[in-house]
């Protein structure tokens, strides 16, 4: 079940804002339908986007601190995958960077910052989540950055 937020971003026009978006090369490939409904959604209400990578998810609050610190970005949305193996690992890896992303919420407190980052069980969840036809999280992420910059 997925409870989709209604935000009403339909007559939102935001000429001017910048927004970085952030997303591993770690599941790029699968990333990918995710990152260009994101970038469609906000050029469609004509927000600048600036296209970068990181490694990892583990990377992508201290690569989003590094450009936040030295650039003008009025928003950012940070996408990654994360998918459950047999160790130990995936609950370190999305602890870490659910943390991490919420310590540069806080720090960058006027910039609005979307976690993006899908922790799923196998790809059968991770294509669910990412398809634009199925539950479509790249427009869910696109219109909570949408919302938060134009209230």
């Amino acid at each position: 079940m997925n409870n989709k937020p209604l935000f009403n971003v339909s007559d939102s026009n935001l000429t001017g804002k910048k927004a970085l978006l952030l997303s591993t090369v770690w599941n790029a490939e699968i990333l990918a339908p995710m990152q260009n409904e994101i970038l469609s959604v906000l050029e469609s209400k004509n927000i600048e986007c600036v296209n970068m990578q990181c490694p990892g998810s583990l990377e992508l609050a201290a690569t989003a601190k590094r450009y936040l610190t030295n650039n003008h970005i009025d928003g950012l949305i940070a996408i990654g995958l994360v998918v459950k193996g047999g160790t130990p690992h995936f609950k370190l890896v999305c602890n870490e960077t659910y943390r991490s992303l919420g310590n540069l919420a806080y720090d960058f407190e006027n910039i609005p910052v979307i976690n993006g980052v899908l922790t799923v069980e196998n790809l059968v969840q991770a294509e669910e989540r990412i398809n634009p036809a199925k539950i479509n999280k790249g427009r869910e992420f696109a219109d909570s950055l949408i919302h938060l910059l134009s209230t």
